[in-house]
Order: structure tokens, then C-alpha cells, then sequence
């Protein structure tokens, strides 16, 4: 019985230097690639639009806001429903809402939670009209700075820095620009973190 526990713990203390050995080996290999560990951070909104001018259809305002959010680095986690849609989903509105579910990464030695580390790194995004990585318009101004106030607040963001100007009723003649920097999955922790 005493051969049987001593190699039962002799296992056990391999085990745990095994662990050891690839979770100094994971963070020697993040640290490489300039990543860090990150975990995924579930929310639940909904984001009304309140902004006068322009008016969104149900399909435009679920497009835009699908796009902005993956553009930011979050993970839908279902799809993006808006209303109310009584003229059809393709009739603008005055009042809209938009319920949706997603996550975003939080950099692990902020978050306090014990959850599974994925690996992240900081990425610089830019919101302006006609940036060619984004469906943003001169008259989306409005929509921009209700998705800053209302939506980024649950993203990990630094060196944000915000140039909106924006002029209720009309859709023309001004500009806007927002640049931050955001935690995104790495490649690896997109692919780990993908449903």
C-alpha cells in the first residue's frame, strides 16, 4: 500500500511540473509575440438609438452595429435584433432599438476572473467616415457617439481619443474621428475563442 501512494505521488508531483512547465512555456510564448493573456466577458444590451438625423431601418442599424462591434474585436453571440420595424425591415425609423448579445476580451490581470486565458493583444481602430475599413459615413456622427457612450464602455480600451462634432439634422458638412486602441484576440485566441 505504501509503493502504491508513493507512486501515485510521484505522478501527482510530475503532473503538476508538467503543468507548470507548459503554462511558463504558454506565457514564454506570448510574451514572444508581444500577447497576453485575456478571457472573454459575456454582455447583454440593449442600445436604443436616439440620435435626429440620419434615420436607420432595422437591417441598417443591425448592419452597422455588426459591423462596428466585430471591427472593435468583440464575439457575437447571437444575432443582432432591432425594431421597432413597422414599416418592413428595410423602412427607416425615428426611434430604434437594438438587443444583441456579445463578449469582449479583457486582459486576465484586470478582469479577476478564473475563467480559461485566451491569448490577446492591443489593437489600434479608427471610426471616421469612409475609412476604408469601416461602413461609417459623414452622417453617422450621431451613431458614433452613442456607440462610444454606450457600447465601448464594456471593451478594454486605451489612448482613446475622440473628435465628434456632431450636428443634429444634418447628414453633411462635418467630420468625425474616433481612435483607440482595443484588447483583441490573437490569432490563436480568435481561433479559441470562436463558437
Amino acid at each position: 500500500m505504501e509503493v502504491h501512494y508513493q507512486r501515485l505521488r510521484v505522478r501527482g508531483v510530475r503532473g503538476a511540473l508538467l503543468c507548470l512547465a507548459a503554462a511558463s512555456g504558454l506565457a514564454v510564448a506570448l510574451a514572444a509575440h508581444g500577447a497576453e493573456p485575456g478571457v472573454w466577458q459575456s454582455h447583454q444590451m440593449i442600445f436604443n438609438y436616439l440620435g435626429a438625423e440620419p434615420t436607420y431601418s432595422c437591417d441598417g442599424l443591425s448592419h452597422i452595429l455588426q459591423a462596428l462591434l466585430k471591427q472593435a474585436g468583440a464575439r457575437l453571440d447571437g444575432p443582432i435584433s432591432a425594431g421597432p420595424c413597422s414599416g418592413g425591415a428595410g423602412t427607416p425609423s425615428k426611434m430604434l432599438f437594438a438587443r444583441f448579445k456579445f463578449s469582449t476580451l479583457q486582459p486576465a490581470s484586470a478582469s479577476g476572473s478564473d475563467a480559461a486565458s485566451v491569448p490577446g493583444e492591443w489593437k489600434q481602430v479608427r471610426f471616421a467616415p469612409q475609412h476604408p475599413l469601416n461602413v461609417l459615413s459623414g452622417g453617422d456622427c450621431e451613431l458614433d457617439e452613442e456607440f462610444k457612450g454606450k457600447v465601448l464602455t464594456m471593451f478594454a480600451t486605451r489612448n482613446m481619443k475622440a473628435n465628434l462634432q456632431c450636428i443634429p439634422f444634418q447628414t453633411t458638412g462635418y467630420f468625425f474621428n474616433l481612435s483607440f486602441e482595443v484588447f483583441v484576440p490573437s490569432d490563436a485566441g480568435a481561433a479559441a475563442g470562436s463558437h
